[in-house]
């Protein structure tokens, strides 16, 4: 176990959970220890896999936090956590999470500090496993953008990366640009009147200059900063590139390579089934299905091409005992007979990897490690498709998954408003013709409250009085002409309070809107 010092200390998930809102869980917290149980397969080489890739993947791990560790101090920054949950996966259960090392928002936040604290409780090995495969700006995030002349912020968009490829290679932009990010978020939260968002930015964006100013990469930076505040910071953490290389990967990359045809015609197999038990129409949902020609298939992966920092779908050609592996139209390499985990060996001395891809990457985080794989909402969804693969290709029960996600927002005064003005315009004729159904809840003023229950009482007395005329075969035109004027009065008294306010409601742009409401702004301007 690794001597690291110095980090976040939740003290219940509970403490966790009260700083967010729109909190999704799935199965209930409670039921999680239920689900949590060391996982073994009928299927003994995936067992022997199992078995030796667990204590592979925690050595590994213990290894990159100590590089990111040096990386930290390398930029004058803290060590980077306190009591790292790693221990013997032979003993002990390993409860995984994941994502791309991009800049975190609260949904991803939510679920590795939920992810953590139930493993701090629950005596477990917590390991983040980083999609570094996968291609995107590293450091983009939203910020509130405030202009000199309007009242109501936009949602913009920068970024604390320079590239936009493989996030394993994501640079940082110079440290001289980041601190003039820094001056320029900070400018517009403290616009917005938000100075103590602006205060944590300040804080991390320091630490993302010193790390840019050390020659980090956008995606340690973002490990490393994460950390720093407490999101993630105990837990094993280790790329899906260096999880592809491990001999367990390679053997179950080459398992399927024997087969290709086949598997593929399983992978879509598995996919329609989803799709009928869930009704979905649609066909490239979770997944489009994979292609199958007459003598070539598409699989699960990326062929990783580590010189050119670029990465294309896999294709198999079978031709007899022939198989070639193609990317982009070209062959990567050809194989005669039987494919072993060796076999693929002289690709990685060309530093050429065969990476999963889509669900084949949880499919192989489940299979290979995790006894508990904890997911945001989407990955939720889509991961009982890979339920189905495990069963029907692997012929064994699949590891757990489970669900935790939920929502900060920055802008807080300013959305309560705007959705108090969108529930008033969404009810704005109920309101009208039938205010007294919203007495008590706080949406009228007192003194117009007071008023409507005056003429809603006079109202009712009058229609009362119209039935009983209409009982007594009398006219009752006075009467309704009362009712139609008092109507009016309430609609007229609920109008006059509301159109102006709703006017500043429909002033707003889809953008502004959508600045106030956003999700996704970045873990550093919260606390």
């Amino acid at each position: 176990m690794l001597p690291l010092s110095v980090g976040f200390h939740a003290n219940t998930i509970n403490l966790v959970s009260s700083l967010y809102t729109d909190i999704r869980i799935d199965p209930s917290l409670a039921n999680w220890s239920e689900v949590l149980k060391t996982c073994s397969f009928d299927n003994t080489r995936l067992a022997e896999w199992r078995r030796s890739a667990r204590s592979r993947l925690v050595a590994a791990a213990e290894q990159f936090v100590l590089r990111l560790n040096g990386v930290a101090e390398e930029a004058e920054l803290p060590p980077l956590a306190s009591g790292l949950l790693t221990g013997d996966p032979d003993r002990q259960p390993i409860v995984m999470t994941g994502h791309q090392p991009v800049v975190f928002h609260s949904g991803l936040s939510f679920k590795y500090q939920t992810t953590e604290e139930f493993a701090v409780d629950n005596g477990a090995i917590a390991l983040a496993v980083v999609i570094d495969t996968d291609t995107g700006d590293a450091g983009q995030f939203s910020y509130p953008e405030l202009s000199e002349d309007a009242q109501v912020p936009s949602r913009a968009i920068d970024s604390l990366a320079s590239t936009n490829n493989l996030y394993v290679y994501s640079r940082l932009r110079k440290a001289a640009e980041l601190t003039q990010v820094s001056a320029k978020l900070c400018d517009h939260l403290r616009r917005v009147s938000e100075p103590e968002a602006a205060k944590h930015t300040e804080q991390a964006m320091t630490g993302y200059i010193r790390l840019a100013a050390a020659r980090a990469g956008a995606m340690d930076a973002n490990l490393i900063m994460r950390w720093q505040h407490g999101i993630g910071g105990r837990m094993l953490e280790l790329p899906l590139s260096a999880i592809a290389s491990f001999p367990e990967a390679l053997a179950q990359t080459a398992d399927i390579l024997k087969q290709p045809r086949r598997f593929a015609a399983a992978y879509n197999s598995a996919l329609d089934v989803f799709r009928d038990e869930h009704g979905i129409r649609n066909a490239a949902n979770p997944f489009p299905n994979l292609k199958i020609d007459q003598d070539t298939c598409e699989l699960p992966f990326w062929v990783v091409s580590h010189n050119r920092e670029r990465r294309h779908v896999l294709e198999a050609q079978t031709e007899g005992n022939i198989t070639r592996l193609i990317a982009n139209g070209r062959t990567v390499d050809t194989f005669t007979g039987n494919i072993t985990a060796e076999s693929l060996e002289p690709l990685l001395l060309q530093n050429v990897q065969i990476v999963p891809r889509g669900a084949m990457i949880t499919a192989v985080l489940r299979l290979l490690f995790s006894d508990l794989f904890v997911h945001g909402t989407g990955g939720g969804r889509y991961d009982r498709f890979t339920d189905e693969l495990i069963r029907s290709w692997w012929n064994v029960e699949p590891p757990a998954f489970t669900i935790a996600s939920a929502s900060r927002y920055l802008l807080t005064r300013r959305r309560q408003e705007l959705q108090r003005l969108e529930e008033i315009a969404s009810s704005l004729r109920d309101l009208q013709f039938n205010p007294q159904r919203h007495f008590g809840e706080d949406i009228f003023p007192e003194m117009l409250e007071d008023s409507l229950q005056v003429l809603v009482q006079r109202k009712e007395a009058a229609v009362n009085r119209l039935k009983a005329a209409h009982q007594a075969g009398l006219s009752a035109r006075d009467i309704g002409r009362e009712i139609q004027a008092l109507t009016n009065q309430i609609r007229n008294a609920v109008t006059t309070e509301f159109e102006p306010q709703l006017s500043l409601l429909k002033s707003l742009t889809p953008e502004q809107q959508d600045a106030v409401h956003c999700r996704t702004y970045p873990w550093f301007m919260f606390q």
